[in-house]
């Protein structure tokens, strides 16, 4: 039920996005629409989907075929604490930069954003089984749905107001 409502809020705000974006007078910000309702858009496929899980699978597949399953935590730091870290890098930099007048304008979409990158940075984490004891120590799971549904609603709300 819980992945139904997401999904279907992801889609309703990649729809928003895309109609925000035919909607702006300044060339940037369509730009920022669209690439925004893309990634929505990709993470409600996501989210129906349960790509992490089939990733996840596939990844230890070939870590069994390959013989080199015993030394698979080295890969699970690398994809869930190293790639996550590089990607909030590279994010903040372009925000910092390219999208500081986008960011001032939209500060509901950059709100957004960042509790969507905040919840999925986490969620990766839980791949790098060092990473669990933490984030149980942060009773993550009691509250991850609620970082999730908020960051939605941010996201929905910047295109109704804004877009």
């Amino acid at each position: 039920m819980a992945r139904a409502f997401l999904v279907l809020a992801y889609t309703t705000a990649a729809w928003l996005w895309w109609r925000a974006s035919g909607r702006t007078r300044i060339v940037a910000d369509c730009f920022f629409w669209r690439l925004g309702a893309v990634l929505l858009f990709l993470l409600a496929i996501n989210k129906l989907l349960n790509l992490r899980l089939r990733f996840e699978a596939d990844i230890r597949a070939i870590a069994k075929a390959g013989h080199w399953y015993d030394q698979l935590q080295p890969v699970q730091f690398v994809l869930a604490i190293v790639l996550p870290l590089v990607l909030a890098v590279v994010t903040a930099i372009v925000a910092a930069t390219k999208g500081k007048e986008i960011s001032r304008r939209h500060p509901l979409a950059l709100a957004g954003w960042i509790f969507l990158l905040l919840y999925l940075a986490l969620r990766q984490s839980q791949e790098w089984k060092p990473a669990l004891a933490s984030l149980e120590a942060i009773y993550y799971l009691d509250w991850r749905i609620a970082l999730e549904v908020a960051g939605i609603a941010l996201v929905i709300s910047s295109a109704l107001m804004d877009g």
